[in-house]
């Protein structure tokens, strides 16, 4: 099955697309819908969706602006415009994004289903099969974790926080720390402190650092702090450490 979500801040045409159309006969499944643009963002960066329904003009983030910020995301995912506003300027916007469909109001279901027809086609042609688990990665681990845990093992050198990672994935940082322990099983901390200790162990063999450069590498301001949760994740000291996997 095909994932798709709906995003429009007028609730009839939101639930009429929804629950008007025979979305199991096309081989698709409404994974998510959302009334504001920012809503859209985090739950299409959670569900990872083929195709997307956006309305253009939403409250909080416009459509275009979401679908610039889910495409290095999302990049197989197929987007569909559809506003009550006939404007060149959107249309050109949503071209130069790599919309596929432009669909102005009132829209009109067989229209929807034509141009979720031509998603499909698209999809099967780009070899995103849908209907084949093996093939269909998306289903298996959530593209936000993913994203998530990339960001994190890529900046384990620095002192980044969790509103760091929030700002980069255009989350509420509550939402953020809520949804990471759901899906990775473990809280953010939990996360940070594993990449963090496994980090510096690797540092503690493969080079001379002193131990104080590898805290302050890793983000830790005071050596007993780092020493101290070291010792509680290895079960010895930074040097004692060293000097075991030396011998």
């Amino acid at each position: 099955m095909y994932r798709l979500i709906i995003a429009d801040d007028e609730r009839v045409v939101l639930h009429g697309i929804k629950n008007t159309i025979a979305w199991d006969q096309l081989g698709i499944q409404v994974v998510a819908w959302a009334e504001n643009g920012r809503e859209f963002y985090e739950k299409a960066v959670e569900y990872g969706p083929d195709i997307a329904l956006v309305d253009i003009r939403m409250p909080e983030m416009d459509g275009l602006t979401a679908i610039e910020k889910l495409k290095p995301v999302l990049e197989h995912c197929q987007f569909i415009i559809f506003t009550a506003y006939e404007d060149f300027a959107y249309a050109k916007r949503a071209l130069e994004l790599g919309v596929m469909a432009y669909i102005t109001k009132p829209v009109l279901k067989n229209e929807v289903i034509e141009k979720v027809k031509l998603a499909i086609e698209r999809l099967e042609r780009a070899g995103n099969d849908g209907r084949n688990p093996e093939v269909r990665k998306a289903g298996n681990e959530p593209a936000a974790i993913d994203q998530i845990k990339r960001y994190m093992r890529s900046h384990v050198d620095s002192s980044y926080t969790l509103m760091d990672v929030a700002e980069y994935m255009q989350m509420n940082p509550a939402y953020l720390s809520r949804y990471f322990k759901e899906k990775a099983h473990e809280t953010f901390v939990e996360y940070d402190k594993r990449l963090k200790m496994e980090r510096a162990s690797d540092l503690l063999v493969s080079t001379n650092m002193k131990t104080y450069e590898i805290a302050n590498q890793l983000g830790y301001r005071s050596i007993q702090h780092f020493s101290r949760i070291f010792k509680e994740y290895t079960g010895v000291t930074p040097m004692e450490y060293r000097q075991r996997r030396r011998l």
